[in-house]
């Protein structure tokens, strides 16, 4: 399966919102959701780790190989609002509706979704972005898994504060194959973390 990202560069481009810069290193709560995968073409393991006070999920992706070192792994962070509903979107039915197919945003089909995010690493701007859709073999899709990819690019930072990747210059990237099932059980752990937080924070939507 070929990984892309087709169009976001042309996309960023356009964009005039100031993207949140992630930190590149800091420790926050521990992980969420984590499991391994092996499968006859791939290995390797999705971790999800809440940042509560930004609202935000770092989405780690790792690769390993047969005898479980490992080889590479990318991750991201992603707004947590943002993702939660389209993880929810999933679960009840209703994300062919909510969340079309955008080649404009590089997501080749329907029940897709695409973060942009950045940051300065080791002093020069890096994109990170995080895209979901159905899982591809060869020419076709198949609609009971999707691909989670995370990638890092090379980018220069916009007057108004964006990380515009440069997409021949990809420093890194990493993908897994999730299935419906493993969506469904990710969007109700997100959930309950979420509302467990917000509940016990009341102060969880301040600016501050």
């Amino acid at each position: 399966m070929e990984d892309s990202f087709d169009n976001i560069e042309q996309y960023m481009s356009n964009l005039d919102d100031t993207q949140p810069a992630a930190p590149s290193v800091q420790q926050y709560e521990n992980d969420l959701y984590k499991k391994w995968f092996r499968s006859k073409t791939q290995s390797g393991f999705l971790a999800l780790r809440p940042w509560y006070k930004a609202l935000k999920l770092k989405v780690d992706i790792g690769k390993t190989s047969s005898d479980g070192k490992l080889i590479s792994s990318t991750n991201v962070f992603v707004d947590v609002v943002d993702l939660a509903a389209y993880l929810r979107s999933i679960s009840n039915g209703t994300a062919t509706l909510n969340f079309p197919s955008n080649e404009r945003m590089g997501i080749p089909t329907s029940e897709g979704f695409v973060s942009y995010g950045g940051g300065m690493i080791e002093g020069k701007p890096v994109s990170r972005i995080f895209k979901a859709h159905y899982w591809q073999s060869g020419e076709s899709y198949d609609e009971s898994s999707f691909v989670w990819k995370c990638g890092h690019f090379a980018a220069r930072k916009s007057d108004s504060g964006a990380f515009i990747p440069d997409m021949k210059q990809m420093i890194s990237m990493d993908s897994i194959k999730v299935t419906r099932q493993d969506v469904c059980s990710i969007s109700y752990l997100v959930d309950l973390a979420l509302n467990s937080y917000t509940a016990n924070n009341t102060d969880w939507y301040s600016n501050e």
